[in-house]
């Protein structure tokens, strides 16, 4: 999280650009959207005993074990930019598209209704909004957005298989067999995302400036029980 924040920081600089980011986690841990409730995990017993952190973007809570994380960073000229509606179809439209060269078909959710926030489920992959990935009808893909400055930040989620500590959500192997490695996803996904987005591939490392936001954004942020417990 503290490397995504400071890559969103970068993006905001007058010399920002544009940085898409794949992970994944070293243990199963849960996820709580910025504005959900620090006591609420305890309504999801199955992840209890898995360490916990709170994202900068929104939505609900994610169980990031069996599954495939991004970020991607990029400046947007203002805050009031409609860039930010686009790059969330264009990423889920290539990650349609990257699945069904790997045999597994999707849609995007069509759904127009809107649920109170206080009765959304709390996990993330059982709610609904329009554009989240959808196979045989479950979702297996989602992103959440944060605007910081000229800059966006886009979280998202591939669900690949199910997991022990959320055994409530089936992923890509439940809905169809197909078992799909994140690095196997990551090399179909990748070229057509730069085709989407118009970006050409460029590996790098952090900047310094960089690294010193990330330990500041640990120490001060996402390190701290304050911002953990401050909802």
């Amino acid at each position: 999280m503290a490397v995504d924040e400071a890559l969103l920081h970068s993006a905001s600089q007058p010399t920002g650009r544009a940085t898409l980011r794949f992970y994944q986690w070293s243990k199963p841990t849960l996820s709580l959207g910025y504005f959900q409730h620090h006591i609420d995990r305890n309504q999801h017993r199955a992840s209890i005993s898995c360490d916990l952190i709170r994202r900068t973007t929104g939505g609900g809570a994610i169980l990031h074990d069996q599954e495939l994380t991004y970020s991607f960073t990029t400046p947007i000229g203002n805050r009031l930019s409609n860039k930010a509606a686009q790059f969330y179809d264009l990423l889920h439209n290539s990650l349609i598209k990257a699945l069904s060269q790997l045999g597994v078909t999707c849609e995007p959710c069509s759904c127009t209704f809107k649920i109170p926030q206080q009765k959304e489920p709390f996990l993330c992959f059982q709610r609904r909004a329009p554009g989240d990935v959808i196979c045989a009808g479950a979702k297996v893909g989602g992103s959440a957005q944060r605007r910081h400055r000229t800059a966006l930040l886009q979280h998202g989620s591939v669900l690949l298989t199910k997991s022990t500590r959320a055994p409530e959500l089936p992923g890509i192997e439940e809905l169809t067999g197909l078992r799909i490695s994140a690095d196997r996803l990551i090399s179909t996904w990748l070229p057509i995302i730069e085709q989407h987005l118009n970006l050409q591939q460029l590996k790098t490392t952090y900047s310094e400036e960089e690294s010193v936001w990330v330990k500041s954004f640990v120490n001060d942020k996402f390190g701290c029980h304050n911002w953990m417990n401050r909802r």
